[in-house]
């Protein structure tokens, strides 16, 4: 006998009717462009959840120094309710106006919702692996960095997983030698123009430039020397620091206090640290070292006087008793 046929499958088609896919507006990236300012943080990997910690980190300070941000918009707020609390407003405001003024109102107004809001950071592409740049609308960066780096040294709280060193940029500018003395010139009268201190220059880089790295320095040094003839070069213990790091196609510069003395602004390794010595314990440790071995360099050189005394003197001793055997050996002949 045949076997019995298949049973069929039933089969269940949904109609969608006219419904549409849903479609995203891509973003645009944003790149670091010369004359902007803000933050430049590395990390070993995970460069978005660099970003996030970024983010995390520098809106929970800025809200501590300056305040909540009230320029950004709250993503649970949506345009059309501020089109229609706007237009409200202009209702009750231009009731008594003419209606052209009040269309002319609500137009501005609708043009107002759709500009971008400036936000207080801002991620944009450096080009470069492992380094994310943060910009900002803030005026300098260097304080809120500070107050950053002060308060994990003093509470010793990991405040990151991915982003390891976060440091303030004060200029971006094209990589070429004028342009970083120039660049350069105009955020040293601030630092320098001051009391003398000590400073050291940190010269990094991402790609290959053709940017003699000896020659800037020393041209940086001698800009430095002109704001105050009495500054200092110390490499240990500098309490300012011309930061410099050369990117793919820009030149990222700052000034920044105690970069040697909080872990060269490394996140990670300053909660970590035990306790960040100040600047005049360090001085005073070095001032003590230097006289010691100064102490024993003065001992060394006088043992060594003293044997150069010691050796001419028996060489002395040798050769007059040679010559005195000599003359009883010619006495003894003579007789």
């Amino acid at each position: 006998m045949a076997p019995p046929p298949a049973k069929r499958r039933k089969v269940q088609i949904q109609y969608r009717g006219n419904k549409k896919k849903k479609s995203y507006k891509a973003h645009k990236k944003q790149f670091l462009e010369s004359g902007q300012r803000g933050f430049l943080a590395t990390c070993n990997s995970n460069e978005w959840d660099c970003v996030k910690e970024c983010y995390n980190i520098l809106n929970q300070y800025a809200d501590e120094l300056y305040g909540a941000d009230e320029g950004e918009i709250k993503p649970d707020c949506k345009k059309d309710d501020k089109v229609r609390d706007s237009s409200a407003v202009i209702e009750e405001e231009g009731s008594t106006d003419d209606g052209n003024d009040i269309a002319d109102d609500l137009q501005t107004q609708i043009k107002a919702t759709k500009e971008k809001v400036k936000r207080r950071f801002q991620v944009v592409e450096t080009g470069v692996s492992n380094c994310v740049f943060i910009k900002t609308v803030l005026e300098n960066p260097v304080p809120l960095a500070i107050h950053i780096i002060e308060d994990i040294a003093k509470t010793k709280k990991q405040a990151s997983r991915y982003l390891t060193r976060l440091i303030p940029i004060q200029a971006v500018c094209s990589v070429t030698k004028e342009s970083i003395v120039k660049a350069a010139a105009r955020i040293c009268d601030k630092y320098f123009q001051t009391e003398p201190t000590t400073f050291s220059i940190v010269y990094n880089k991402s790609y290959k430039h053709n940017i003699d790295r000896e020659n800037l320095i020393k041209e940086l040094a001698t800009l430095i020397h002109t704001k105050n003839a009495d500054h200092k070069v110390d490499l240990k213990h500098p309490k300012k620091t011309f930061f410099i790091q050369l990117l793919k196609n820009l030149c990222c510069l700052s000034i920044v206090d105690n970069y040697v003395r909080y872990k060269k602004y490394n996140l990670i390794e300053l909660a970590r640290a035990e306790e960040c010595p100040d600047n005049t314990d360090t001085e005073a440790k070095d001032d003590k070292e230097a006289a010691n071995d100064d102490e024993k360099i003065k001992a060394k050189n006088a043992e060594k006087v003293e044997e150069t005394i010691v050796y001419k003197e028996k060489k002395r001793l040798a050769e007059t008793e040679g010559s005195n055997a000599k003359k009883a050996i010619k006495i003894a002949e003579d007789s």
